[in-house]
């Protein structure tokens, strides 16, 4: 009797083990199925569940946030008196970055060398031909406009403005009585000379202001050079370092910053290229029409060539209509040929070539974008418009 009860208990307690081992996998079972949803909801919001691991709620965040926002737009302001000569230093940095970038590692020299000798390249033949050409530039503005005031008096502008046969004077006859005003040669003067003094003031004004304020300037110009220097020594730091605070992908951040330098050497490279090589063309041209001033027009269609569909034409087209006023047909015939097949040329045939793939963008929008920058940022808009956009 007693071993059967010894049995009968042994029997007892089996089931009760193989119901608890039971429990125990169905238990860790059970147990599994929550760290699958924690798992699956990583892969769905893997920012969620870093900022879990951070130990920062939402709200936390959202004042982290608006507390970073406050301090970047804290640091705008402070630097905005300097924001012109930090973003040309950034578009001169990153022209110009593929040339630090052979001598630190394609030929191996040192960063700190190859960065000054990068910048003695910018300084030696850019800056200093350009700070040259704004001293000649306030010189040739006045001899511009005292030339062609002076040969407005001329015997074959006068000819060819009031003359009986010709068709010139029958338009502008007309034109002046519908705006009841009288055709003579006092009010065509007064109107030229009046336009042309207006637009060689503005430009004098702002010639000899940054002339003038040399402290300023001068202080501008060091800024751009610490960012170009800094951006040369430093550059991949200081990029890893911006693209840790940006909350876009890897992807995303090296796309932006591939689109932005691809544009920036559009803007700069080709377009200032391009721009060269017409204003000098076009100026040579000019030299052998007899133009005056030829400094003056040379840089300003260098200047004009940056803006597409139109550039240069805003400078050659009104000197070849000056030179059928004064009856000189064959020059004027033939440098409007030769300015329009030069502009043409480096248009349709060398920017395409000299950009390859880099950016593909509407001519209009660029237009658009520089006008609308110049609007904006006056003439820093030439660069600006196209960059933002």
């Amino acid at each position: 009797m007693a071993a059967s009860k010894k049995k009968s208990k042994k029997q007892d307690r089996k089931p009760g083990r193989a119901s608890s081992s039971q429990k125990s996998k169905t238990g860790s079972s059970s147990a599994a199925s929550p760290v699958q949803e924690v798992l699956s909801d990583e892969e769905r919001n893997p920012a969620g569940t870093a900022l879990r691991e951070v130990g920062l709620t939402p709200l936390a965040m959202t004042w982290f946030g608006i507390l970073f926002l406050s301090l970047a737009a804290l640091i705008v302001y402070m630097a905005w008196p300097y924001i012109t000569a930090v973003v040309f230093g950034l578009i001169v940095a990153g022209a110009f970055y593929p040339l630090m970038a052979f001598f630190a590692d394609r030929l191996g020299w040192n960063r700190g060398i190859s960065a000054a000798l990068v910048m003695l390249i910018i300084l030696f033949v850019v800056l200093l031909p350009v700070a040259y050409m704004i001293v000649q530039l306030i010189r040739e503005v006045k001899v511009a406009v005292d030339s062609i005031s002076a040969n407005l008096t001329q015997d074959e502008i006068k000819e060819f403005l009031f003359g009986d046969a010709s068709w010139f004077a029958d338009l502008g006859r007309e034109l002046f009585h519908y705006f009841d005003e009288e055709y003579s040669l006092q009010n065509i003067q007064a109107m030229v000379v009046e336009k042309l003094t207006g637009l060689s003031s503005i430009a004098v004004n702002s010639l000899q202001a940054i002339v003038s304020n040399v402290f300023s300037f001068l202080f501008q110009f060091v800024i751009m050079l610490i960012v170009i220097y800094t951006i040369f020594l430093k550059g991949p730091r200081l990029k890893e370092f911006l693209l840790e605070l940006s909350p876009l992908p890897r992807e995303d951040e090296e796309l932006l910053i591939d689109r932005f330098n691809q544009m920036n050497y559009v803007t700069l490279i080709c377009n200032g290229l391009g721009g060269l090589i017409q204003g000098v063309l076009a100026g040579i041209g000019f030299y052998f029409a007899g133009v005056t001033s030829i400094l003056l027009w040379t840089v300003m269609m260098t200047l004009l060539a940056f803006i597409p569909l139109v550039g240069i034409s805003f400078v050659y087209v009104p000197v070849c209509i000056y030179k059928f006023i004064i009856g000189d047909y064959w020059t004027g015939a033939i440098l409007f040929i030769w300015c329009t097949v030069v502009a043409l040329v480096v248009e349709n045939w060398f920017k395409p070539i000299f950009m390859g793939n880099r950016v593909q963008i509407n001519s209009m929008l660029v237009f658009l974008s520089i006008i609308g920058g110049m609007t904006v940022f006056n003439a820093a808009g030439i660069f600006y418009g196209p960059l933002i956009v």
